[in-house]
C-alpha cells in the first residue's frame, strides 16, 4: 500500500473536495508561473486586506434551491444575416493569437432546434477538465430523475428490551454525496430517543451498492491525499474527506481534533512563535487506519485542513462507532464492513433532490459529488456501481440518446483525470439533451458567469451578466467552458470552448471566450 506524506503548508487545501487546478502538465503552465509570481506580493496584500480567511471553508450544507427559468421575449428566428454576423465575430476572436489553432475546439448551436451557428475542430477529442461533469449530470438527471433523493439507513437484526439492543446494526449506504457527519450525530440521537442505550452487538458499514472501494487508477499520485480525489463509496461521510482542525497552544503541541471521529491520530505538532514557518505534515499511516502529524504550525488562530479518506466504507463503520460512544451508549462489539441482512429499519435519512445536488456539483465543481453520481449511473444501470460498470454506462447513455461520442473517452467523473478525451460536439449534444428535457431549467442547473461560483472570475459585459450558465474546467494545460446563453432575441443558445496547449497565457483565452459569450448575449 502507497504512503502518501507531503508538507500541509504547500500541499494542503484549506477547502474540502474542490480543485481548481494547478497541475504542471506542459511548459506553457511554466509561463503562467512566472506571471504569478510577479503578482503574488500585491495578490496576498489585497486578499489579506478583504477576506477574513486566507480560503474559505466549504460549506456542508447544500446550495440554494435551484433558481426558476429566466423570463425571456419571443424567440426570434436566426436569420443568415444573424448567423453570418456571430460567425464573423467569434472567428475574429478565435483566430487571435490567445487561442491554439489546431486544439481549440468551439461550437455554437441553437440549444433548441440544433442549428449550428459556429463550429470549429467541434470533432477533436481534447483535455475536458471539469465539464465531464455535464455529461455525469446528464447521465443521473436521465438515469434516477431530478426529484430523486439518496437514502441512508442504520437496519438491525436484534431486537431492543429494557434499553439493551440485541444484535447487529448496519449502517447501509445508498450513493448520497452529500451525507455529513451532522447527519450521523441525528442518528444517534434518534436511536437514543427511541430508547437504545446499550448495544450487543457490532456495528457495520454497508457500501456493497457501489462495490468495493477504489481509487481511479489514472489519477496522479500526487493528487491522492487531498479532499478532490476521495475515493467513491456508497456510504461516504463529509466528501471522503477527513477535517482536521489545529489550535496552536503557546510553549506547548498543538491540539488536534478530527471530523468525523474514529482515525487513529500519531504524532504532535509543535506550536512555533507568531512568525514562525508551517512546516506541518500530514502523512496516512501504511494501512489506511489514520494519520501521523509531525512538524510546526505558527501560534495564532486556528487552522483548518482536509485529507481524502482512503476507505471510506471502513471510515463509516468506525465514525458511528466512535459517535455512538461518545453519546454516552455502551457498545459490546466492534466496527466492521459487511452486508446487511434482513432486518428493520430504526433510522433513515432522505438527500435533498438530485437537481438541488446537481447544482451544488455544478457551482462548486465538487469532484466527489461527481463521482459519486458516476457511480449511481453504474448502479442503476447494471445493479453494482462499480468504476468499470459505472463507466461503461455513461458511454451507453451517450449512445442511447445520440450523442455523438467519436474520440471521447471516459476515465472519470469528475474531470481529475488526463486520461478523459471529449469533443466540443459531444458536450453540444450534452446540453441540447438536457436542453430538450429540462427547458430553460437545464441552464439554471448551472452558475451564473460572472457572478457565481468558480465561473464567477470571469468578466461578461453588463447587459451579459445573469444571462449566460456555464460550468468550467481546468487542469494546468487545459481550459474548458461549456454551457447556455439567453440570448436577447433568439432564445436558448448553447456553446462549448475546449482549448488545450495555449501559447500565450490562460488569461488571453479567457478574455477572449468572455466576449464571444457577452456578444452572443446580445443576438
Amino acid at each position: 500500500m502507497r504512503t502518501y506524506s507531503y508538507r500541509a503548508v504547500e500541499r494542503l487545501p484549506r477547502t474540502r473536495g474542490v480543485r481548481r487546478g494547478g497541475r504542471r502538465r506542459r511548459r506553457s503552465a511554466l509561463r503562467v508561473a512566472l506571471v504569478l509570481l510577479v503578482v503574488a506580493g500585491i495578490a496576498a496584500a489585497v486578499a489579506f486586506a478583504l477576506r477574513p480567511h486566507a480560503l474559505p471553508r466549504q460549506s456542508k450544507s447544500i446550495v440554494a434551491p435551484v433558481p426558476g427559468p429566466v423570463s425571456l421575449p419571443a424567440r426570434a428566428r436566426w436569420t443568415p444575416n444573424d448567423v453570418a454576423g456571430l460567425q464573423a465575430h467569434v472567428r475574429e476572436v478565435i483566430d487571435g493569437q490567445a487561442f491554439p489553432p489546431s486544439t481549440t475546439g468551439v461550437t455554437v448551436a441553437d440549444a433548441r432546434t440544433g442549428k449550428q451557428l459556429y463550429s470549429r475542430n467541434a470533432r477533436v477529442a481534447l483535455v475536458p477538465g471539469s465539464t465531464v461533469k455535464l455529461i455525469v449530470a446528464a447521465a443521473a438527471l436521465d438515469a434516477l430523475g431530478s426529484g430523486y433523493r439518496f437514502k441512508t439507513s442504520i437496519v438491525t437484526n436484534g431486537e431492543l428490551r429494557d434499553g439493551t439492543l440485541q444484535g447487529n446494526i448496519w449502517l447501509v449506504g445508498g450513493g448520497d454525496p452529500v451525507l455529513t457527519s451532522d447527519d450521523l450525530r441525528r442518528a444517534v440521537h434518534e436511536l437514543q430517543l427511541a430508547g437504545v442505550e446499550r448495544i450487543h452487538g457490532n456495528v457495520y458499514a454497508d457500501g456493497s451498492r457501489f462495490g468495493n472501494d477504489e481509487i481511479n487508477a489514472t489519477w496522479l499520485p500526487e493528487d491522492l491525499p487531498y479532499g478532490w480525489a476521495a475515493p467513491a463509496s456508497a456510504i461516504s461521510i463529509d466528501g471522503g474527506s477527513e477535517q482536521f482542525t489545529l489550535t496552536p497552544s503557546a510553549g506547548t503541541t498543538a491540539k488536534v481534533s478530527i471530523d468525523p471521529p474514529g482515525a487513529r491520530v500519531l504524532g504532535s505538532v509543535a506550536t512555533g512563535s507568531s512568525y514562525s514557518d508551517n512546516t506541518l505534515r500530514i502523512d496516512a499511516l501504511p494501512d489506511g487506519s489514520g494519520y501521523r502529524l509531525s512538524g510546526q504550525i505558527p501560534y495564532g488562530a486556528s487552522q483548518k485542513y482536509w485529507r481524502s479518506v482512503p476507505h471510506p466504507t471502513r471510515s463509516a463503520a468506525i465514525a458511528l462507532f466512535q459517535m455512538l460512544r461518545l453519546a454516552g451508549l455502551s457498545v459490546e462489539g466492534f466496527p466492521f464492513v459487511g452486508t446487511t441482512p434482513a432486518g428493520r429499519v430504526l433510522w433513515e435519512h432522505r438527500s435533498a433532490p438530485l437537481d438541488r445536488i446537481v447544482n451544488q456539483m455544478f457551482v462548486t465543481s465538487d469532484n466527489h459529488i461527481a463521482e459519486q453520481l458516476l457511480r449511481a449511473v453504474g448502479w442503476k444501470a447494471t445493479g453494482v456501481g462499480s468504476m468499470h460498470r459505472s463507466l461503461a454506462a455513461l458511454n451507453t447513455f451517450l449512445r442511447r440518446k445520440g450523442i455523438p461520442r467519436a474520440g471521447v473517452v471516459l476515465a472519470d467523473g469528475s474531470g481529475l483525470s488526463d486520461h478523459n478525451r471529449v469533443t466540443a460536439q459531444c458536450l453540444l449534444g450534452v446540453l441540447r439533451f438536457m436542453a430538450r428535457h429540462k427547458g430553460r431549467q437545464a441552464a439554471t442547473l448551472l452558475p451564473r458567469v460572472g457572478m457565481e461560483g468558480t465561473v464567477s472570475v470571469r468578466h461578461l459585459s453588463p447587459e451579459a451578466l445573469g444571462r449566460v450558465y456555464a460550468k468550467d474546467g481546468y487542469i494546468a494545460g487545459a481550459s474548458s467552458l461549456a454551457g447556455y446563453v439567453f440570448t436577447a432575441h433568439h432564445g436558448l443558445v448553447s456553446f462549448a470552448f475546449l482549448v488545450d496547449d495555449w501559447q500565450h497565457g490562460l488569461d488571453g483565452v479567457w478574455a477572449g471566450e468572455d466576449q464571444i459569450l457577452s456578444r452572443i448575449a446580445r443576438f
